[in-house]
């Protein structure tokens, strides 16, 4: 399972503070913890919601060089602007995540060529003009919309990881199970790769590390291909590699045994 590292986010507050002060050594901090602790990719959002461009590039490519002092891992560049995403990925290279892809006006053709000019993987959610959808039907359509468009723009299938979209359980008792159906409907009809925003899940309600890993765990059995979560969530993290190996997706244990070995598993 690929791992996106969702702790650079000027969303939440001691990361907007080291972003509108420039402090290096605590964005360096969270990128590094995040490399050693199991992320594939490192999301990186530095939008402060001000609205201002000329600032959201800047502190972008600011970010960016800071993080690559210290990790080699590849970013996924997370912003609602494609010049934010195009300097960005001018800055990175080949190899980048475009966090994400979807068919509202202004995004989606700007991003896809993006995607297939830097060779980016991409985050693909199931959202047009209209919002985001309530049901699992509308997802899967605006879905397979978006798939059929990407493939005529020339990008492979591959490349791009489809989140059902992740809504708070506390907004709705039934969101957990909206995602989960979509997810395995994205799987067996569209027969694509599929991400998940994870936390989303357990916003606002109390002990939120447990309902993030069981609900991972719920989506690990449906066979979804990455998350965005926090990675220095040991116990989340344990979860995972837990799930992986009871699901015969981790040969012999191997993994599982060497991450007990390296003491990175908790009860």
């Amino acid at each position: 399972m690929i791992i996106i590292g969702e702790l650079i986010n000027a969303t939440r507050k001691k990361v907007k503070e080291a972003v509108t002060g420039k402090d290096t050594g605590f964005i360096q901090s969270l990128a590094q913890r995040q490399d050693e602790a199991g992320a594939h990719y490192i999301d990186v959002c530095v939008a402060l919601g001000s609205g201002e461009l000329k600032k959201e590039i800047e502190d972008m490519e600011w970010a960016i060089k800071a993080i690559r002092l210290v990790s080699s891992k590849p970013l996924a560049i997370d912003t609602t602007s494609w010049e934010v995403l195009e300097a960005a990925l001018k800055m990175h290279g080949p190899g980048a995540m475009i966090n994400s892809i979807s068919a509202e006006k202004g995004r989606f053709k700007p991003y896809l060529k993006l995607a297939k000019e830097y060779d980016a993987l991409a985050v693909v959610l199931p959202v047009t003009e209209a919002g985001i959808p309530k049901d699992t039907e509308t997802r899967l359509q605006n879905a397979t919309t978006i798939l059929s468009q990407a493939e005529k723009e020339g990008l492979n299938r591959e490349n791009l990881y489809f989140d059902p979209l992740v809504l708070p359980l506390g907004v709705h008792q039934n969101n957990g199970l909206v995602t989960l159906d979509t997810l395995r409907l994205f799987k067996e009809e569209l027969g694509v790769k599929t991400t998940l925003g994870l936390t989303n899940i357990s916003y606002g309600l109390p002990v939120r590390s447990l309902l993030n890993r069981t609900f991972l765990t719920l989506a690990i059995g449906w066979g979804v291909d990455s998350a965005l979560v926090n990675p220095l969530d040991k116990a989340l993290m344990s979860s995972l590699f837990a799930a992986e190996a009871l699901l015969g997706k981790d040969p012999y244990c191997s993994k599982f045994l060497q991450l007990f070995r390296q003491n990175k598993l908790t009860n």
